[in-house]
């Protein structure tokens, strides 16, 4: 049987599948302590081994403060892959930013990507898989 770990933080929810797929849902807007939690279940996955994160912000937003802290506390290490989901032109272009932002504190080179559907997302990332990690 699949190794699955389930996580609920306010109206969102998180669920790690082995051997290497976070997947975080996130419903209505994402506040500062939101963040937190998501910096934490990301650290205790993706410090045994990175990990694809799959991020399904279709009925979300995030706040300010929260997406600051993301960027400043996020490790690259953490992850293999990240597969934003269901975003719309606001949600996609939030993503985008909260990206280059990583990218210009020289600390974040993971690969970053958008998928219509989970299934989309899955498939994405059996691809990857298939690639040797970066290094």
């Amino acid at each position: 049987m699949q190794n699955h770990r389930e996580w609920v933080f306010g109206a969102h929810r998180a669920y790690f599948e082995e051997p290497d797929l976070l997947v975080m849902k996130f419903n209505g807007p994402a506040k500062l302590e939101d963040s937190r939690k998501v910096l934490e279940i990301c650290e205790a996955v993706g410090t045994k081994q990175p990990v694809f994160l799959i991020s399904d912000v279709s009925n979300s937003s995030i706040e300010k403060d929260a997406r600051e802290l993301l960027v400043q506390q996020a490790k690259a290490e953490w992850f293999r892959g990240h597969v934003y989901l269901g975003t719309g032109p606001l949600q996609r272009a939030g993503a985008k930013a909260l990206m280059l932002a990583l990218y210009f504190t020289g600390k974040w080179t993971v690969d970053v990507d958008f998928a219509e559907t989970e299934r989309t997302a899955r498939e994405l990332i059996a691809k990857k898989r298939a690639q040797p990690p970066k290094t």
